[in-house]
């Protein structure tokens, strides 16, 4: 039987040297465990959000050791540019606010 995991994890070597296949699976584990441990973080969940982006680190690390040093140099830029993505978003949801308020007042006068 050709191509199955047992045999795709047999033998030495790095995940990268694994079938197209797999490295996909890793990839899309990784991701998985970042993005929920970005949701856990948001929603308060401190302890479950490091363990998952814990878990989506490791296989970063597993698939591409040089493609995790490159975002390591990066993460001040990362964070700088996150900073002001929730800043903008800070000021969208303040104008949403304002709106509504108005909104809301327009309607108290017809009523």
């Amino acid at each position: 039987m050709q191509g199955t995991i047992a045999q795709s994890h047999t033998g030495s070597g790095t995940l990268s040297q694994l079938p197209q296949a797999d490295r996909q699976w890793t990839r899309a584990l990784a991701a998985g465990a970042l993005v929920a441990g970005a949701a856990m973080l948001l929603t308060g969940r401190k302890k479950g959000a490091l363990i998952a982006a814990g878990l989506g680190a490791a296989a970063v690390l597993a698939e591409d050791p040089q493609a995790v040093k490159e975002m390591w140099r990066r993460t001040p830029q990362y964070i700088s540019e996150g900073h002001a993505l929730l800043g903008r978003l800070e000021d969208v949801v303040e104008n949403l606010t304002e709106q509504s308020q108005r909104v809301q007042n327009i309607l108290r006068r017809r009523a």
